[in-house]
């Protein structure tokens, strides 16, 4: 039975991750994978408690919410990009891009774009 840690990778070393694993799916993801350098992760876990009383502790994989933040240009160009079974791949690429050490299965995976201040 594996042992989880819960240790997730520094949002850095996630978005490189993420873009080298895109690249490695096909031409038609090297956009893509060029926008992780510009992006941002917000991780959001779902710790369960095993702590309550009358249950037995089980090691188990515990669930993470995951957005990807883009400036608003380029989630405007993702949008362009990325249908519905794009999506999905994108978000199996990213659960594929977290360490299984970590212990973590995506639950709720978003893309969203951070409005930009004009200077």
């Amino acid at each position: 039975m594996p042992s989880y840690t819960y240790e997730l990778p520094e949002q850095s070393i996630l978005l490189s991750n993420i873009r080298q694993n895109l690249l490695k799916v096909g031409p038609e993801w090297d956009e893509v994978a060029a926008f992780m350098q510009e992006g941002h992760v917000d991780y959001a876990p779902i710790r369960n408690n095993p702590m309550r009383s009358g249950y037995k502790f089980v090691y188990q994989q515990a669930k993470l919410n995951l957005t990807l933040y883009f400036s608003e240009k380029i989630f405007n160009r993702m949008l362009d990009i990325l249908n519905p079974e794009k999506v999905q791949i994108l978000k199996a690429v990213v659960e594929s891009s977290i360490p299984k050490r970590s212990g973590y299965l995506i639950n709720e995976f978003k893309v969203r774009g951070i409005m930009e201040e004009e200077v």
